[in-house]
């Protein structure tokens, strides 16, 4: 019966191998008695351990060395070995050469390591995916705590039509008086709801060039009190809900661009200085 595959790359971990795998030997020596001592350590090859019954297979210690028999290594697929009985006068030789090359234990244990690490790939991926999972569940908890916490169930369009009404026909919140450079800004006004928060942009007639944009950071506080004002008109209908702003630098048909967005949860959040 055969006790280990030829076909494996074979790693022996945890023992000195006190056997020259290279070279040929050819001498003859005195015989020297010495006590044997079996199953004191354990054979482990590429992670398993071996069990050999037959003795004269079996790696023992004697004289407090390890011993590990030719024919077992090749039986493990270590080396190859060739023994020559002595004749016509010559001494018995003995050629043991690496089985495999001289790299195949490295390639075998590069090979466990890359196993290890692509099992422990797979098992992050299985945890990314459950957090995915998670993270999308959580969001859509918010998403209903939200909404059943402010009033977006009582927003209605004809509300928002009516903000967005006062805020284009009111000469308090359509037009703004600049400093020298800006001069009057008149303004456009959308008012839109999402998840129950109140959007409202500001689109300019005229846009603005970056000496004008420039002498309208220059005067923030002023219009930055303007904007609170836009905010607070807007609370008045929606107690519950947050409100976003944004100014836009030219008309809505005119594919305008983005100057600044305020956040105001009764307290204005961000600044014109901020512009771009």
């Amino acid at each position: 019966m055969k006790l280990f595959s030829s076909k494996k790359k074979i790693a022996i971990i945890g023992t000195m191998l006190t056997t020259m795998l290279a070279g040929t030997i050819a001498y003859a020596a005195t015989p020297i008695k010495q006590d044997a001592y079996y199953d004191t350590f354990k054979l482990v090859v590429n992670g398993t351990e071996q069990f050999i019954s037959d003795t004269a297979l079996k790696p023992f210690i004697a004289n407090s060395r390890v011993y590990v028999p030719i024919a077992t290594l090749q039986n493990l697929g270590i080396a190859n070995v060739q023994w020559t009985p002595a004749a016509s006068g010559q001494a018995a030789s003995l050629a043991v050469s690496p089985k495999g090359g001289t790299a195949s234990g490295e390639v075998a244990l590069y090979q466990q390591q890359l196993a290890a690490l692509n099992t422990q790939l797979q098992a992050k991926d299985s945890e990314i995916t459950t957090l995915k999972a998670d993270k999308a569940r959580l969001e859509a908890e918010v998403d209903k705590l939200k909404q059943s916490s402010s009033t977006s169930g009582d927003i209605s369009s004809k509300d928002l039509t009516a903000l967005e009404d006062t805020l284009n026909d009111d000469r308090d919140f359509n037009r703004y008086s600049g400093p020298t450079g800006v001069g009057t800004l008149y303004f456009d006004f959308e008012v839109d709801e999402y998840r129950g928060d109140i959007e409202i942009d500001m689109y300019i007639d005229s846009k603005l060039d970056s000496t004008a944009l420039n002498a309208l950071k220059d005067d923030y506080r002023d219009f930055d009190d303007f904007i609170e004002e836009i905010a607070e008109e807007a609370v008045r209908t929606f107690k519950n809900s947050d409100i976003t702003i944004n100014v836009y630098n030219g008309t809505a048909r005119s594919n305008p661009s983005s100057i600044v967005e305020y956040e105001y949860d009764g307290r204005l959040r961000d600044s014109i200085q901020d512009a771009r």
